[in-house]
């Protein structure tokens, strides 16, 4: 690795090599050709296998994995007969930091079980630092937490739900969709820490339960990690904030993914409304209904819907606004009902930028929530949408961090948002929001218990899935008492310390992604389609919202590259003009090839393979087509971009398919 993180030699790495090289955590993984790409999308054994890692929420730590295994067998041998009823023959686990995302996830695999299938139990089994694993049947309550919040920092409990091994794709889903996984980090202090995962030497002394006696680690230290939480509040504050609309540092949550924040605050508006929905003439309460609107990420969509309980609309980027036939209309008319519309500014891949400004009136008008993740758009770095929105909500694991090896989210409530109180209310649980009183009901719309949860940094999603009032009620207790030590202080440190400057690595990438666009990309004979903010159809809407500069450019100062100025974004998507030219172009680029973007390094990825293999043909119906080619510029030096994406442009261009 070289300065600022970048890679100097990437033609040097190998298929399934951890990005960044050699770093335990590294959120993507080399795919250095499109053949190798397609081999991991339809898990190809001999892409599979040469895997070191992969990104943490499509690809479980194999570190997770050990641990998982080893806390299995541990439970099997030191409590296997006085649990003798908790079975775990042909059974994996996932780890998960909390008891609320235990119960949550227990819930989602009794609604993915097959009703013609054997009845499944579905236990969690809680694992203490000291060695103990307390076992939680189906049909009991999880314990008081007192023992959790007198534990060290770090050395909390974790929380595991065996599962059968033929629902591993049902496991994977959750871990995928929520966030909610335990980071590598945490399983790496465990395996390395935890005195009774150590391996037993001739001169250790044992204790009473037959494990060696190991110094346990000296825990985190608070003060610190409050320290780090709060400089990096600070900053993301700082960087929201107008004249107009100061944000403060309490507007600002944090969570342990991106995803996590999507599920904090749409979980938030749908406590909010559950209690205004009408009831219908069967009884039940009409369920919370969401609008995507664009392209947006596939998690989001299967988060909302399958996790949440939103009833979905999708509406492509060319869904009118107003007029005949449009989005308008549609409220209008009462054909559409929503509580709450998601978005993207820009899109991703297709670099779109909504007019946040007509969707801002209508959601005004119409009393639906309006949330946008700005993650592509630099969180808050290129463009602050913030006062056009009810929140914002961002992926602090792409150029925040740009080291590419830390995972974490953040939500942003708007000053400006009528919501503002409630909101605020509801995910810290306090103030106004807290204390309304209704139902939260579950997915069949039956009432439940008033309680809210508060959820302080902590990406705890209320539960909405079905059941009866009582375990709707013993998850919303569980999340109250939740704080953000489900974000490992070790993931804090690293992202307090990657996301220092990185207001000026977001804009020194996006010059770097605005010259090779201009200069190389939208000239070239192989090309196809850009895309990319700058000279796009939407262009006027984006520069509405990019950051202007506060004060007049120096005399040797280029005004793309002025600190106050907010750029183009440093992501880049590719249409050839033929399929061949693109895996051509893919295979000749010499950079990190893999998942994830906004890393300090350049790094390239097939994305529609990638992110919608199982869903080619729909994609296609969105204009992402299957060989479309992504580039998330990084810091490198222009001369070495150039030389790179030159040369794969040579090879496209003497492809003759």
């Amino acid at each position: 690795m070289g300065e600022n993180g970048i890679i100097q030699h990437p033609e040097l790495l190998k298929l399934g090599e951890s990005l960044p090289p050699g770093n335990p955590h590294g959120v993507s993984v080399h795919l250095p050709t499109w053949e190798d790409t397609l081999g991991w999308a339809c898990r190809d054994r001999r892409v599979l296998d040469t895997m070191v890692t992969g990104y943490p929420r499509f690809f479980i730590p194999r570190v997770v994995e050990r641990l998982a295994d080893r806390l299995l067998a541990h439970f099997t041998q030191s409590h296997g007969h006085e649990h003798s009823n908790v079975d775990l023959k042909g059974k994996h686990a996932l780890i998960l930091s909390t008891g609320h995302h235990a119960l949550v996830c227990r819930r989602f695999f009794r609604q993915k079980l097959d009703p013609d299938s054997p009845k499944v139990n579905f236990d969690i089994l809680i694992a203490h630092w000291d060695g103990t694993i307390t076992a939680v049947r189906e049909d009991d309550d999880l314990p008081p937490r007192k023992s959790q919040a007198l534990a060290a920092l770090g050395q909390e409990d974790i929380f595991l739900l065996p599962y059968p091994v033929d629902m591993f794709p049902t496991a994977k889903a959750f871990w995928q969709h929520t966030g909610f996984g335990i980071s590598s980090r945490r399983a790496t202090y465990w395996m390395e820490s935890a005195p009774f995962l150590q391996p037993a030497t001739s001169t250790a002394s044992k204790d009473q339960t037959n494990h060696v006696n190991h110094p346990s680690p000296t825990p985190f230290d608070k003060d610190s990690n409050a320290k780090a939480l709060e400089a990096i509040r600070t900053r993301l504050a700082n960087c929201y904030s107008t004249p107009s609309f100061p944000v403060a540092n309490d507007d600002v949550l944090l969570y342990p993914a991106g995803m996590s924040s999507i599920a904090a605050v749409s979980s938030a508006i749908r406590s909010l409304v559950m209690p205004r929905l009408h009831v219908q003439t069967n009884g039940t309460r009409r369920r919370p209904s969401v609008a995507l609107f664009g392209f947006l990420y596939v998690d989001t969509l299967k988060l909302l819907s399958s996790l949440l309980g939103f009833t979905f609309h999708l509406y492509p980027f060319s869904t009118p606004l107003t007029g005949p036939s449009s989005l308008s209309q549609s409220l209008e008319s009462g054909k559409l009902d929503i509580d709450l519309l998601v978005t993207e500014f820009p899109g991703n891949p297709l670099l779109q930028s909504p007019d946040l400004e007509k969707l801002w009136e209508l959601s005004k008008r119409y009393g639906f929530a309006l949330v946008v993740d700005d993650t592509v758009g630099g969180t808050g770095a290129n463009v602050n949408v913030l006062g056009k929105c009810d929140a914002v909500v961002s992926s602090l694991t792409k150029m925040v961090s740009g080291g590419c090896d830390v995972m974490g989210g953040c939500a942003v409530l708007s000053p400006s948002s009528g919501r503002y109180q409630e909101l605020k209310g509801e995910l810290w649980g306090s103030g106004p929001g807290a204390a309304l009183t209704a139902g939260n009901e579950g997915m069949d719309g039956k009432a439940g218990s008033s309680e809210r949860n508060a959820k302080r940094d902590s990406g705890y999603a209320a539960a909405a899935l079905e059941g009866d009032g009582e375990e709707q009620q013993e998850i919303k207790n569980e999340g109250k008492e939740e704080t953000e030590r489900s974000w490992f202080p070790s993931d804090i440190t690293t992202m307090n310390h990657n996301s220092r400057n990185f207001i000026h690595r977001v804009r020194h990438a996006s010059s770097n992604a605005n010259w090779l666009v201009h200069h190389l990309l939208r000239p070239h004979a192989s090309v196809q389609e850009v895309y990319y903010p700058k000279g796009s159809s939407t262009e006027r809407i984006y520069e509405q919202f990019r950051v202007k500069p506060t004060s007049t450019p120096t005399d040797n100062i280029p005004v793309e590259e002025e600190e106050e100025e907010g750029g183009y974004g440093f992501l880049v998507s590719i249409k050839f003009k033929t399929p061949a030219k693109a895996r051509a172009f893919y295979d000749a680029l010499h950079v990190a090839k893999g998942p994830s973007l906004g890393t300090n390094f350049t790094l390239c990825c097939a994305y529609t393979l990638l992110a919608h293999y199982r869903e080619l043909e729909w994609a296609a119906e969105f204009g992402v087509v299957e060989d479309l080619v992504r580039i998330s510029v990084g810091l490198e030096e222009r001369e070495w971009l150039g030389k790179r994406v030159g040369r794969a442009l040579k090879a496209a261009g003497e492809c003759q398919a």
